[in-house]
């Protein structure tokens, strides 16, 4: 189990602020391909204020690993904060399979490319989806607190209205409209 605090940065120059990060002292950690799929069940329906269930297939320098995730919302206010209970697993297919059997029918897989820095106590993705997923690339901004994490924003002067708490469904479900 561990506590999330995060923020997304909307439509900026991606590559801008990697210039920005690397300037102030960020440093590069890896990047990683990840397949990502959401479930969710039309008879017992997880609601986004309590959270959402993932998987992930993450491909780096490191291997591949595959990881289950319940990510508890704790609020929304500001910052994401959540906390993900996640378990490492050894075979999506049988993960899904159960799934099924309990009346998990809803399935969303999106793929994504990461690119991860490191900058004191932050942590800073830069995460480009497939257009069918999200068309544009952001930047997640993770750190011990709202306060830290605004006060990095504010360093790097990123516009207040380019920060956002949605999640990848809310996200996707916005351009819908």
């Amino acid at each position: 189990m561990e506590r999330e605090i995060e923020v997304k940065l909307l439509d900026i120059d991606v590559e801008e602020f990697e210039d920005k990060i690397k300037k102030i002292g960020g440093k590069f950690v890896k990047e990683e391909n990840q397949t990502n799929i959401t479930v969710n069940s039309t008879a017992h329906k997880i609601y986004k204020k309590k959270g959402y269930l993932r998987i992930r297939i993450s491909e780096s320098s490191d291997g591949e690993k595959k990881y289950f995730t319940f990510k508890e919302n704790v609020s929304d206010f500001k910052v994401r904060d959540n906390i993900e209970h996640t378990t490492e697993i050894t075979s999506v297919d049988d993960l899904i399979n159960i799934l099924k059997c309990l009346g998990y029918d809803i399935y969303h897989k999106g793929f994504k490319h990461r690119k991860k820095y490191s900058y004191k106590n932050f942590i800073i993705d830069i995460d480009t989806w497939d257009k069918d997923t999200y068309p544009k690339p952001y930047v997640e901004i993770e750190a011990p607190s709202m306060e830290y994490i605004y006060h990095l924003v504010d360093i790097l002067e990123i516009p207040r209205e380019k920060v956002s708490t949605m999640s990848i469904d809310e996200l996707r479900k916005s351009l819908k409209k």
